[in-house]
């Protein structure tokens, strides 16, 4: 199954209390053009920025426009009917925006719904032909199976403290220790002797 891409849009919307000329200054040094140059993104129409990337680069995108003041739109791209609704921006890759253009926000602002992944709510299944059975009704009606015929007619149990588990020990005869009067014990001094490690 083919990972799940998105693609992104941007409408001219921005952050509340943002400042707008700041907003197209900060958008123009990550496009790395003129802030001149994007006043198309700003006429209120939605343009397509970037289409077909995976989930972890929409999230890099959204936080890299909100950090400039900006809000982005992230949906589920569909490579046989999504069509381009506007002409896209030459967005710049992930590699091409360095470390040092992303920006930490003040402390206690922001939110952690920009790293939010885009959750399609899954339908629920229809449980209209199911009903809730009263309290100790049986749930499972499968038969037991038949007792087993074990005769237990020749077992007597014996007196207490009476009997030892020796009696219960099965007896298995010795096996016959092999001949070995013929092997004797070499002396060190016969052995030949060990190679050098050297040796090869």
């Amino acid at each position: 199954m083919p990972a799940q891409c998105y693609d992104i849009f941007f409408s001219g919307k921005t952050v509340e209390g943002a400042d707008l000329a700041e907003v197209k200054q900060e958008l123009a040094r990550i496009f790395n053009t003129r802030s001149e140059q994007l006043e198309y993104l700003f006429s209120g129409d939605s343009v397509k920025v970037k289409s077909g990337v995976d989930q972890e680069t929409a999230i890099k995108y959204r936080v890299a426009f909100r950090n400039a003041g900006a809000l982005v739109e992230i949906q589920s791209a569909d490579p046989v009917t999504d069509a381009p609704r506007q002409a896209a921006v030459a967005a710049p890759t992930v590699e091409q925006q360095s470390e040092e253009k992303m920006t930490l926000l003040p402390p206690r602002s922001g939110s952690l719904i920009d790293c939010a992944p885009v959750v399609t709510p899954a339908p629920l299944p229809d449980i209209s032909a199911l009903s809730l059975a009263s309290p100790g009704a049986m749930l499972d009606e499968t038969p037991p199976p038949p007792p087993r015929g074990i005769d237990t007619s020749g077992l007597e149990l014996a007196p207490a403290n009476t009997g030892t588990l020796e009696e219960c020990q099965i007896k298995k005869e010795s096996a016959e220790l092999p001949d070995i009067s013929r092997l004797a014990i070499i002396e060190d001094d016969n052995l030949p002797p060990k190679p050098s490690r050297t040796e090869t």
